[in-house]
């Protein structure tokens, strides 16, 4: 048995985009997903590199072992980048211009209806008592997202409110910007 090929570092490729959108997203249900596939990749890989070693008695060309070694090599890179906030704050940052010109939008009185803003489809921004906030994922067991209030933490308002969720987490993250999160109640 050779070296991965184009079929299984395009599994390996997908799987890598997967769980960085994942990650950036902050979504549960997209990482319930993302671990057995991360799981099956490993499995498959470490099943062929150990055939291969046995049919090769460990006598592999460089080329070879570079190929073997690309992979966890790459997967271990971005398991513990997602460890970290890098991805959320490169997803933002990357988002930031588009960001805050709907911010200015929405607090001069513009629509809440917005769909995609720089690389987040938000759908709808909703008004909290001191700014509003964007759901960038809604699992439907957590939400998540982020909040613009420039006059501190935000509020909870009327509007936000539901008993389906519980209140919301806030946490500060760049200027008036904010992340908050929900769960189901």
């Amino acid at each position: 048995m050779g070296p991965p090929g184009v079929l299984f570092y395009a599994i390996v490729v997908a799987a890598i985009v997967f769980a960085i959108d994942t990650n950036s997203r902050s979504s549960f249900v997209q990482l319930m997903l993302a671990v057995p596939i991360w799981l099956a990749i490993a499995v498959a890989w470490l099943v062929r590199f150990l055939v291969a070693l046995g049919n090769t008695r460990g006598r592999m060309r460089p080329a070879h072992w570079a190929r073997w070694l690309a992979i966890p090599l790459a997967m271990g890179v971005v398991f513990a980048v997602t460890r970290t906030d890098a991805l959320v704050r490169a997803r933002f940052d990357l988002s930031r211009a588009a960001l805050d010109d709907v911010a200015g939008e929405i607090e001069a009185g513009g629509s809440l209806e917005r769909g995609w803003v720089g690389l987040y489809d938000v759908g709808t921004a909703e008004r909290t008592a001191n700014g509003f906030w964007f759901v960038v994922d809604d699992s439907g067991l957590g939400r998540w997202g982020f909040a613009y209030s420039p006059d501190g933490e935000p509020m909870e308002s009327e509007d936000t409110y539901s008993p389906l969720w519980t209140g919301a987490w806030f946490e500060h993250f760049d200027g008036p910007w904010w992340t908050f999160e929900q769960s189901w109640d």
